[in-house]
């Protein structure tokens, strides 16, 4: 879930340059400093030495690595120790930190329980605590924080049922990471009723039930990620009406029904979707070319049917398209075909995947127009013909799976002329 890591460390960025004219480098305060000492006290090991060169006494605590002090008041406001290697728990002094705008003690070996006394901190803004090692239930002390906009505590081993209340008192919320810890029970209606929310990321838990059908309701949501949960039942209709909608990640769930026809027509910002490894049948929608802004289209181990829509060729952005482990019934590759008759799409697609799909005839010469595809992955189909030799053009070509096919034995020389070619099975 790189991706979703990487999001939000651009959003902390952006909030922490938002709050960086509050920093400075001036005397101490004693209530402050009193809490940063024994904040590192509890950090056992510091795989850098970071803290244990540069946090001593004789060093006003607002010039230590780490740490941004207000102007007026000499105090706290940013605490952003990200990525040094540090192991131990989180003290709860840190609570006494009043003026404390952003928290950040992400991808380091943090462990022990979320400290109750995060609720003490009325001014935080940012609470980013993502791959690390803690576990337990989050505290009900968060309620209290109402400044909240961003909470990200993806990567952890957190458990227990998302709460309700506090989840519908935090009304500033905008972005909500929880992906990858050990969650239980259903999505609460607070989560699908907060519109201010943009990104709600819950992937990689033990969630069940179905989806909400109020999320429809979210008209600001520019992420909603599901994926690698326990969910069932059909994907509510209104979540295709979220215009605004840049990610969609159900995959890897138990999801059921066919897309709506109209599917694309109200989803002009979608750059990602993902779908694969659920049981959602019927044809892919024609529609779905409306949305042309996608990188990304995953609709792997489904049970969808019909042909693979020509209209695919219209989605100019295009990088990866994954239709593997289908019922499809495409009669032959036609849709490859009219991949390559999109100027766009000859540079931007870089990957192929459609294995077991029941794909029949030729392989069309137009392919070596794709000259910046790196993967090809048509085996286990009913392709028949010979590889034809205009796959020369293929120049970035690197892995190449026709394996499970009809095809003639004999192999054009023309191979020998992709230099970047590694796999070919």
């Amino acid at each position: 879930m790189k991706r979703f890591y990487t999001a939000m460390s651009l959003v902390v960025v952006l909030l922490y340059m938002a709050n960086l004219s509050l920093a400075t480098t001036s005397s101490s305060n004693f209530t402050d400093s009193s809490t940063l000492l024994p904040f590192k006290s509890k950090i056992k090991i510091d795989t850098n030495n970071v803290l244990g060169s540069n946090w001593t006494e004789t060093e006003s605590f607002c010039n230590w690595v780490g740490v941004s002090c207000s102007c007026r008041r000499q105090r706290v406001t940013s605490l952003n120790l990200t990525g040094l290697g540090l192991q131990g728990t989180i003290s709860p002094y840190v609570g006494n930190l009043s003026f404390l705008v952003m928290l950040d003690l992400s991808n380091n070996s943090f462990q022990g329980n979320l400290i109750r006394e995060i609720g003490h901190l009325r001014r935080l803004s940012v609470l980013v605590l993502q791959i690390n090692l803690l576990e337990g239930v989050i505290p009900a002390s968060v309620y209290h924080c109402q400044t909240l906009q961003v909470i990200s505590l993806a990567g952890n081993k957190l458990r227990g049922i998302l709460p309700k209340y506090w989840l519908s008192n935090l009304t500033s919320l905008h972005f909500l990471y929880l992906g990858h810890n050990n969650f239980t029970g259903t999505i609460p209606p607070p989560l699908v009723n907060n519109s201010r929310l943009l990104i709600r990321s819950l992937h990689q838990n033990n969630l069940h039930g179905s989806i909400p059908d109020e999320i429809g309701n979210l008209h600001n949501s520019e992420g909603i990620v599901l994926e690698a949960n326990n969910l069932n039942g059909t994907i509510p209709s209104s979540i295709f009406n979220i215009s605004s909608l840049r990610v969609l990640a159900l995959d890897t769930n138990s999801l059921l029904g066919a897309l709506p026809s109209t599917f694309g027509l109200q989803l002009p910002n979608l750059g990602a979707l993902y779908l694969n490894e659920n049981q959602i049948s019927g044809s892919i929608p024609l529609y779905l070319s409306n949305c042309s802004q996608p990188t990304l289209l995953e609709l792997s181990s489904n049970q969808f049917t019909g042909p693979i829509p020509a209209s695919l060729g219209h989605l100019e952005n295009l990088q990866t398209l994954n239709l593997r482990e289908n019922q499809l019934e495409s009669l032959e590759l036609g849709f490859l075909t009219d991949l390559t008759r999109s100027r766009s799409l000859k540079i931007s697609l870089q990957e192929i995947f459609a294995e077991s799909c029941n794909i029949k005839g030729p392989i069309p010469k137009e392919i070596g127009a794709l000259r910046n595809l790196n993967m090809l992955a048509l085996s286990d189909n009913n392709l028949s013909g010979t590889i034809p030799s205009k796959i020369k053009g293929m120049k970035s070509l690197q892995r190449l799976y026709l394996y499970g096919n009809q095809l003639e034995q004999s192999i054009p020389t023309e191979i020998c002329l992709l230099a970047n070619l590694g796999e070919m099975p």
